[in-house]
């Protein structure tokens, strides 16, 4: 799964973004990859990627943990796709 998220203010370092996300996944849920997509004006936009299993309603248990890292304040599922296949950057 990839994921979009915004981080509570732009004076947010973004590698205390990433550990705020890993540390509410799930134990089932890996954080695979991460990527500083910058906006304007110090603003930017951390795309990650989970991986987790393909079990019913994984996908809204990711989005729900990620929204609850204390550093996120919005976030948004750009796409979902098998490891075998691959998300555009």
């Amino acid at each position: 799964m990839r994921v979009k998220v915004m981080p509570s203010g732009p004076e947010v370092p973004s590698d205390e973004l990433l550990e705020s996300i890993r540390g509410v996944l799930g134990k089932e849920m890996t954080l695979r990859g991460s990527k500083v997509d910058p906006i304007a004006f110090g603003l930017y936009a951390l795309i990650v990627d989970v991986v987790a299993p393909e079990e019913e309603g994984m996908v809204d248990k990711v989005e729900q943990a990620i929204a609850k890292a204390p550093l996120v304040t919005q976030s948004d599922l750009m796409g979902v796709s098998r490891m075998s296949s691959h998300l555009k950057v």
